[in-house]
């Protein structure tokens, strides 16, 4: 070879068109997971989803994709962590998996927008049928049941929230944006679907700042805001609130609700709130569950933000065994005054044949009052007669802070409903501890995965309705993904 000759390459031209023949059902392969879905898919009812469906034989119009074909879709998109319905739309031209589901077809972005959310009933019996499903072959047991809720962000900006003088304001400007529109739409008839895109436009934005007045209302009735600040609402999204999101941070948000099966993990129930404590949540969840699989769960666990006495008793009533956070009620003495040791609560005697109390200086206490501290709790309150403790001399070791001029020495007695005396005592003990700590990784794998794999840590639409099929369409796909690996029996051939 001589040095001095130049080396040879193989030329790339990139100026070219190429015509290459396609094997479609190539695409993927075998094991793929679109494959399953469709296949999976395809053995549901959907009949739901075609409820709506204007193009039927025998009538004029244009034909619509299938249910199964959207439902498949979106379900592999969720997989691939993907929400937009534009993005689905740009890679349906490239990635093998959609150009397999839709057979090289493409699925317009708004089609497969409005079909997340317009099918908010058919989406939920179709995560029931799954269900049915899951539970008919034990990979959902309802034994034991963790429920566990996380912050998903709100598809708006925090500028986006205003008190209702300014909402008043940009009410008042959308109404007459409106009429004018109609007015000129009347004077002229060209661009008719312009002008119509413009109106659709201004009333939408009316309607929205109109639900964002209503929502200001709902929180000065529920006075879950700051008393000493004027409540505000998104002009975008006025169901969206401030939360506090895993990160530390506070922004608009909503509250996902999801209940985990202990037996493979998977997800029992989901619901989405708007309502930032899960202190309520408790009773729902198990309801929801009830409804679902026509009985409650056996076992319950749940973080201190569930635990309360009113849950306890709700459980209690519901015949289900719950585990949560002990509260440690009673653990700690109670009494602002510091008293000398021979003359606290425990040594003054009660007379049940009277109702009184007996000072260690034979002095008597009567009933004053009782009030209820709740459900779960009632509060008596026995006092003594001033003049009997301002003649005492032990009145400074008994009566630290207490003014006599009013009355004497009080004893306070708090009377705990026995199912939250049951609950605690239950929660003492080392075994009812070592199963709460199954707790965390049971209730709140499903939210780590949904986050981080499905990447759904910010919600694509607006709107509590619309949130919660995207909810549920997550909950779906992880569903379907833990089937795939826990049985694969279960899943036909595509």
């Amino acid at each position: 070879m001589d040095d001095t000759s130049a080396p040879r390459y193989i030329p790339i031209n990139r100026n070219q068109k190429v015509l290459q023949p396609l094997d479609i059902e190539n695409l993927i392969p075998a094991e793929h997971s679109a494959r399953k879905i469709w296949a999976v898919v395809g053995g549901l009812d959907l009949s739901r989803f075609e409820e709506q469906i204007r193009a039927v034989e025998g009538r004029a119009g244009r034909d619509t994709f299938a249910p199964q074909l959207l439902v498949s879709i979106w379900i592999y998109a969720y997989s691939k962590g993907i929400h937009s319905a534009r993005e689905i739309e740009r890679q349906m031209a490239y990635e093998p998996a959609l150009q397999w589901l839709a057979g090289l077809r493409t699925v317009n972005h708004l089609t497969l927008s409005d079909f997340r959310v317009e099918h908010a009933e058919a989406l939920r019996e179709l995560f029931t049928q799954v269900l049915a499903l899951l539970t008919m072959n034990k990979l959902i047991t309802l034994e034991r049941v963790a429920t566990d809720g996380t912050k998903i962000r709100a598809h708006v900006n925090k500028k986006s929230f205003s008190r209702a003088h300014n909402i008043r304001l940009h009410l008042k400007l959308a109404q007459e944006h409106v009429a004018e529109l109609e007015r000129q739409e009347a004077e002229e008839q060209t661009r008719k679907r312009q002008q119509a895109a413009r109106r659709r436009a201004a009333r939408d934005e009316q309607q929205r700042l109109e639900e964002a007045l209503a929502e200001i209302q709902l929180l000065r009735a529920e006075k879950k805001h700051d008393k000493q600040k004027e409540p505000q609402a998104s002009t975008t999204d006025p169901q969206a609130r401030f939360m506090r999101t895993p990160d530390g941070g506070l922004a608009p948000a909503y509250n996902v609700q999801i209940s985990s099966d202990a037996a493979h993990g998977l997800i029992a129930d989901v619901e989405v709130i708007n309502d930032p404590q899960d202190a309520q949540q408790l009773a729902p969840a198990t309801d929801r569950l009830q409804a679902t699989f026509e009985r409650y769960p056996e076992q319950m666990l749940a973080d201190g933000g569930y635990t309360n006495n009113e849950s306890v008793l709700e459980m209690a009533a519901r015949g289900v065994d719950l585990y949560g956070k002990f509260s440690g009620r009673g653990d700690k003495p109670s009494g602002r005054a510091v008293r000398q040791e021979g003359y606290d609560r425990s040594c003054f005697a009660y007379e049940e044949a009277s109702n009184e109390f007996v000072c260690p200086e034979g002095k008597r206490l009567r009933h004053k009052r009782s009030s209820r501290l709740g459900k779960a709790r009632e509060q008596h309150v026995w006092s003594a007669a001033g003049d009997d403790c301002r003649a005492c001399d032990v009145q400074a070791l008994c009566c630290p802070g207490i003014d006599l001029k009013r009355h004497g020495r009080s004893v306070a007695l708090t009377v705990v409903h026995p199912a939250v005396e049951a609950f605690d005592e239950k929660m003492r003990r080392p075994e009812a501890q070592a199963l709460y700590k199954q707790r965390a990784p049971l209730a709140e794998f499903p939210n780590a995965w949904i986050k981080d794999k499905f990447k759904l840590r910010r919600f694509a639409t607006r709107g509590l309705a619309k949130v919660k099929c995207e909810a549920l369409w997550a909950a779906l796909t992880f569903n379907l993904q833990g089937m795939f690996r826990l049985a694969p029996q279960l899943v036909p051939t595509a």
